[in-house]
């Protein structure tokens, strides 16, 4: 959660910057992103197994913990669809030679992680949410 968040936060800065700054910035900072924040997408296997096991175990907790689950998909789905496409076309650009359209690009970039910041919270609101439930039905 907390790299997409990340990137939502840094969105408005990153849209003021000129096409150069921005894609120096994209090539020198984000690919610790990935190999840092990468393996917390693990969640995208996790919670929809916990949804699997909640259905039975903790009925009361199911419908949370699907959203959740959902969500998390989506989120995934956004970054291999949306995000990633446009880091392998940055990757090429030469720097003193930008793409006429980059905004839509850098736009695309931008609003994708957005979007995925906004599904990521979500999915953690489900699963706070699920718990009361479980607790409730335990305790």
């Amino acid at each position: 959660m907390s790299a997409a968040v990340a990137h939502l936060m840094e969105l408005p800065a990153k849209m003021r910057y000129e096409p150069s700054l921005w894609v120096r910035l994209h090539r020198t900072m984000y690919p610790n992103f990935g190999r840092t924040a990468g393996p917390a997408e693990a969640a995208v296997i996790s919670t929809p197994l916990l949804a699997w096991w909640t259905r039975r175990e903790r009925p009361e907790a199911f419908r949370s913990t699907a959203v959740a689950a959902a969500c998390l998909e989506a989120a995934h789905a956004i970054f291999w669809g949306v995000v990633q496409p446009v880091n392998v076309e940055v990757m090429r650009w030469p720097l003193d030679a930008m793409p006429r359209d980059w905004e839509t690009r850098r736009d695309r970039w931008e609003y994708g992680h957005a979007i995925r910041a906004g599904l990521v919270t979500a999915a953690l609101g489900a699963l706070v949410t699920s718990v009361p439930s479980s607790v409730k039905a335990t305790g």
